[in-house]
């Protein structure tokens, strides 16, 4: 939509489409909210129910606070009662965060079968992989007939209609999975025929599952490397407790890399949500500790404070040579912390690794290192500045992708997030090391 129309009008526009999804109604709806809180809760309002509380979901926690905090609590139940179990789960761990007095009145209004399925979730580490199960499901039995589940299908649409279906779970009568079947499969069978004579005929592999305790990491490189649309959840005895599904893990995908994102800026993502206070207080813990890194460099300026005395044409380059090393560094941090996080990577391929990103700084250095000299050449007509210039990006370089692949390497062997630890360990590194090694090199080849 083009951005010249008022936020309001985007909003009356998209619903009456109907072409909408949650996230770009929470997007408009944010918008709104910065020009008039009064527009806000009156968009609010026109949002249908089946999709109020997903867009509640989408929205900025501090926005999130507000609507659940003037909603009514017979129609925020309501709107809970069409979300599916994981995401209902969601929203009350959410609301419990933000306004936990709601919980007390809206809990008791939602149907008990919900509040089952809630109860039981909620008692999963958001880290495992039964915090992100579906417990709606189409499952039937080995006795069970075709016929049969053809009535469960239509029963199921009519009580989930959005809600995909990619297949069948079969269990014994104990609930212990047996396989899955593609729903397509079923219509190679008459309706008199059971499900023990579809295993039998389609002979399935044993059934892909996960333990409901299983990280949820681990899920996504399941999903990733087989390409799933969707995974059993069993638990240690192997019964059936629910699903996975692709939309869950996708989304899952994008809120760790969002998440990276923010802990490698320094940042975090609930504190920018919450409020400008909380977002201030997190940024200023950060600014602190860069500063003292920053004063660690600055003490090894200070130690060459004479050479820079004599030769001023060094504090002109070393701007230059600190950058181009946390540069380099950066980029082996980004690359080395995105393939721990995917499981491509570990210590033990640790040489292997550091091998190549050193190799790849070697070269890159040499390349820019006489560009760069050349540049130190004709700015000072002096050519062991050049020189000296060269040497001291080649070194810095090659440092600096070591650094960038080892740090995150090491953090991560030792349990510490290399996406918090690595970029500010890194910056102080090449920044002192680069110093050193330029004006070191600048005291003994120009003096």
């Amino acid at each position: 939509m083009s951005a010249n129309i008022p936020a309001v009008q985007q909003f009356e526009m998209l619903l009456q489409s109907s072409h909408f999804t949650p996230d770009s109604l929470a997007r408009l709806l944010q918008e709104i909210s910065y020009q008039d809180y009064g527009l806000f809760f009156a968009s609010l309002s026109k949002i249908p129910k089946h999709l109020l509380a997903e867009v509640l979901l989408a929205l900025p926690l501090s926005l999130f606070r507000e609507a659940v905090s003037r909603l009514p609590h017979k129609k925020l139940a309501d709107a809970i009662s069409y979300l599916e179990s994981d995401e209902a789960t969601d929203f009350m761990q959410r609301l419990e965060k933000v306004a936990p007095q709601i919980i007390e009145v809206i809990y008791p209004l939602l149907h008990s079968k919900q509040k089952q399925e809630i109860s039981r979730l909620a008692q999963y580490h958001p880290d495992e992989a039964g915090a992100y199960m579906q417990t709606e499901l189409l499952w039937a039995t080995t006795d069970e007939h075709i016929d049969d589940i053809k009535e469960k299908i239509k029963a199921f649409r009519k009580y989930k209609p959005a809600m995909p279906l990619i297949k069948l779970f079969v269990t014994d009568e104990e609930g212990h999975l047996l396989a899955t079947i593609h729903f397509s499969d079923l219509l190679l069978f008459k309706d008199d025929e059971t499900l023990a004579d579809v295993i039998d005929t389609l002979h399935p592999h044993k059934p892909l599952s996960v333990r409901d305790h299983t990280p949820v990491k681990e899920v996504t490189k399941l999903f990733r490397e087989f390409d799933l649309a969707t995974v059993a959840v069993v638990n240690s005895e192997d019964k059936l407790q629910g699903r996975i599904v692709f939309d869950d893990i996708y989304d899952l995908i994008l809120a760790e890399e969002e998440a990276q994102a923010f802990k490698m800026s320094g940042t975090m993502q609930e504190a920018e949500e919450e409020s400008l206070f909380s977002a201030q207080k997190h940024r200023l813990k950060w600014i602190f500790i860069n500063l003292g890194a920053i004063l660690i460099a600055a003490s090894v300026v200070n130690f060459f404070k004479a050479t820079i005395e004599q030769i001023v044409a060094l504090a002109v380059l070393m701007p230059v040579i600190a950058a181009l090393g946390g540069n380099v560094g950066n980029q082996a941090v980004t690359v080395t912390v995105r393939r721990l996080a995917l499981g491509e990577i570990s210590w033990e391929y640790a040489k292997e690794i550091l091998s190549k990103e050193v190799y790849i700084g070697v070269i890159n250095g040499v390349i820019v290192g006489l560009m760069v000299g050349l540049v130190a050449y004709l700015w000072f007509h002096t050519p062991m500045l050049g020189v000296v210039t060269g040497l001291a990006i080649i070194i810095n370089l090659s440092i600096a992708g070591l650094l960038g692949s080892l740090l995150p390497l090491t953090f991560k062997h030792y349990d510490t997030d290399p996406a918090i630890a690595s970029p500010l360990l890194l910056t102080t590194a090449t920044d002192a090391i680069g110093f050193f090694v330029f004006l070191g090199l600048a005291k003994i080849m120009l003096f």
